[in-house]
């Protein structure tokens, strides 16, 4: 109620200059977005370490994680204009053309997911017989997990859209996402879950399982042919985070990085009162 339109002018400035550092220094291929220094094991820049990606790094990845919060700081930027002066049409076209630009590059119909994209040379390719511009082709690289749950956790998937109920589905299989502590940050079924350092390859981060309910209880649960499936996660999840948190808390009397997803044990740095404090937000189903 504080807030003059001069205030809502300079926070759109300073929102619109965040997004157009990542417009500029992460574009990639095909108008999609990649995030720089990737190794074989870590994308560091997007905060899920060794979260499984394209193997080897490539220059014309595509992320979809990093795509869907682009088009969110566009709906943002855009929803703040409304409150200023200012009127921008190609904000409003940009944002229209990255909702749509997201499904067309990322979604795979045949896994029913959100997917990063990566480039590989062709089985079939014949230098004598083809062009050398055919020599490769784009492919999808599929791992249920948080990278592939990011259009949904912002909100960018219509209530109505048949996409939303194949990510309900995985949200809810405990052979892929679902566990009695939290959703798994990488599907159990995935030859990669539990591999490696085990960052973000199956344990559960309440900052990700907030997200989660924030996005079915702000966009999903009221409204839509899959609300009563949403209603269900969310009040499951909800249950099974607080249960298992302050469980950990009482044995332990630490909050903890991040939790384990077969028993459900703090793990990681401890003590951990960041994003773990979540859990505050959650029981009082405060969502910002």
């Amino acid at each position: 109620q504080t807030l003059t339109p001069e205030h809502m002018l300079d926070l759109l400035q300073h929102a619109s200059r965040q997004l157009d550092y990542f417009m500029d220094t992460q574009a990639g291929d095909r108008h999609g977005y990649r995030w720089r220094g990737r190794t074989p094991d870590h994308t560091l820049t997007s905060g899920l370490d060794d979260y499984p990606r394209a193997r080897p790094p490539s220059t014309h990845e595509l992320h979809v994680d990093l795509f869907a919060w682009v088009t969110f700081m566009l709906e943002v930027t855009t929803g703040l204009a409304a409150y200023t002066p200012v009127t921008n049409r190609t904000r409003e076209q940009l944002l229209a053309a990255h909702v749509q630009r997201l499904d067309e590059l990322h979604w795979s119909d045949a896994h029913k997911m959100y997917c990063d994209v990566t480039r590989q040379a062709r089985a079939d390719y014949d230098e004598l017989e083809d062009d050398e511009g055919d020599a490769d082709e784009s492919v999808f690289v599929c791992h249920k997990g948080y990278v592939s749950l990011f259009p949904m956790l912002l909100g960018l998937v219509p209530r109505d859209s048949p996409k939303l109920g194949s990510i309900l589905d995985m949200l809810e299989d405990p052979d892929e996402l679902w566990s009695e502590y939290g959703i798994r940050s990488l599907s159990k079924s995935d030859a990669l879950y539990g591999k490696g350092e085990d960052y973000w390859r199956g344990p559960i981060w309440i900052n990700i399982n907030y997200l989660v309910l924030a996005s079915l209880h702000k966009n999903y649960i009221d409204d839509g042919p899959h609300r009563e499936q949403a209603e269900r996660i969310y009040r499951g999840l909800r249950a099974n985070l607080i249960r298992n948190v302050l469980g950990q808390y009482r044995q332990t009397r630490f909050f903890w990085e991040q939790y384990n997803p077969e028993d459900g044990h703090g793990q990681g740095t401890h003590p951990f009162t960041g994003w773990t404090s979540l859990i505050v937000l959650i029981m009082a189903e405060q969502y910002a």
